[in-house]
């Protein structure tokens, strides 16, 4: 994985639906703990339900039309201390170029997003 080479070895891992549900748990809880873990790039698996409330940086890089799936994923570093997360988290959301306006969710909330 790039994120491995470029930084650290071991500091990034992928998760997929087709991951062994054991791997898969195992990668989830080395990133939860911070047990140096500092990446967890997943597929179609973490979308909703998944709690990690230090999660300081969120990146979509799918479309998806569905505005509340869309809110869940972004939701999971937008926790506040309040409820156990960080004071502060970037969100990146990558868009291609020429999506209708119907895949591009984030046009509900730019508005609320610096810059």
């Amino acid at each position: 994985m790039a994120l491995n080479r470029a930084l650290d070895d071991g500091c990034a891992a992928v998760v997929t639906g087709q991951t062994p549900r054991a791997e898969r748990a195992a990668a989830i809880e080395r990133f939860r703990d911070g047990d140096g873990l500092r990446f967890l790039c997943n597929v179609g698996v973490l979308t909703t339900g998944f709690d990690a409330p230090r999660a300081d940086v969120v990146c979509i890089t799918r479309p998806t039309t569905s505005a509340l799936r869309y809110e869940q994923m972004v939701g999971r570093g937008l926790r506040g201390p309040e409820n156990g997360g960080t004071a502060e988290c970037l969100v990146v959301d990558v868009q291609d170029d020429g999506l209708p306006e119907g895949i591009q969710s984030y046009s509900r909330v730019a508005h609320l997003w610096d810059g």
